[in-house]
């Protein structure tokens, strides 16, 4: 009878992370890399386009604070949002919030540095939109190849 008590009021246990801090702690060894990579990739695109940036009126500085500064939220909502569509006993409005962070996260910059600029031609315009439509489906398809992708066993 004790035993069928404690069994009763025990918590459940599940891989199901329950909080922010408790998901970013389940986040494995490929998501902290894959988060890592991304900032090193914001950070050296910043510094490629620094003297074009100056030359059409664009702050650099503040298109590298967002650039890097959202760089973290990019990789670790992209990291969170398919290990939570993996996980089968996890529901897919779990990953909603992740996935918003980084919709907003690749934006963000891009929106800055059309908002901003003085006197964009064409083209470069153009160009910034090519950009975002290009790497942001390539981010889309990534995300969706990894969670078709089964399971890794552990």
């Amino acid at each position: 009878m004790i035993q069928e008590y404690d069994q009763a009021i025990a918590p459940v246990c599940d891989d199901v992370p329950h909080g922010v801090i408790a998901e970013l702690r389940s986040l494995g060894s490929l998501g902290k890399v894959w988060t890592l990579t991304v900032i090193v990739f914001c950070v050296a695109r910043a510094v490629v386009v620094w003297p074009l940036l100056t030359e059409y009126g664009v702050n650099p500085w503040w298109f590298l604070a967002l650039d890097v500064g959202t760089a973290p939220t990019y990789g670790l909502g992209q990291a969170m949002g398919v290990k939570i569509l993996r996980n089968e006993r996890r529901p897919m409005k779990d990953a909603v919030p992740w996935v918003a962070m980084v919709l907003l996260s690749f934006l963000a910059p891009y929106l800055y540095l059309l908002a901003s600029a003085g006197h964009l031609p064409a083209y470069v315009i153009a160009g910034v939109i090519l950009w975002m439509i290009v790497f942001g489906s390539l981010g889309a398809f990534r995300m969706a190849r990894e969670v078709r992708v089964d399971p890794v066993a552990t």
